[in-house]
């Protein structure tokens, strides 16, 4: 199984953890935003963790020696992109968003969502070339 090694750069370099926790801080403020009842206060909680939780698991899997565990912590974080989607759309359909500000958050998770997944595709194209051995040091991309 190919090694991952990522070098001695930090996680906080790339773009992919950048703009994961920007929009997890973007969350966050949409939440403290939006005024629910008692009986929705639990889908807030939820958009809240699931922002959290991405950048986590980025940061986790910064942090694990194999690539493919490195693989799956981006799966892991494109799977709270779409509950955090999820989430949105519903707030957005019930009155809870404003259009403008819906537009504006869907927005940052889509552009978050194509850098997951041109990360994920430098990553397995790293693993293809180098199936057994160990990966270049940082193939990530940086800002």
């Amino acid at each position: 199984m190919a090694m991952w090694r990522s070098g001695h750069r930090t996680i906080y370099e790339l773009n992919a953890w950048q703009k994961a926790d920007a929009f997890a801080t973007l969350l966050h403020d949409v939440c403290s935003e939006i005024q629910v009842g008692r009986d929705k206060e639990w889908l807030l909680y939820l958009l809240d963790q699931a922002g959290r939780l991405m950048r986590e698991a980025l940061e986790e899997g910064w942090n694990r020696t194999y690539l493919a565990e490195c693989l799956l912590s981006i799966a892991e974080a494109l799977t709270f992109v779409s509950l955090v989607d999820y989430y949105l759309v519903f707030l957005r359909h019930e009155g809870y968003l404003t259009v403008e500000r819906a537009n504006e958050v869907e927005g940052k998770l889509s552009d978050l969502q194509n850098e997951l997944a041109a990360l994920a595709g430098r990553l397995r194209e790293e693993l293809r070339d180098v199936p057994e051995g160990s990966c270049s040091a940082f193939p990530w991309s940086l800002n």
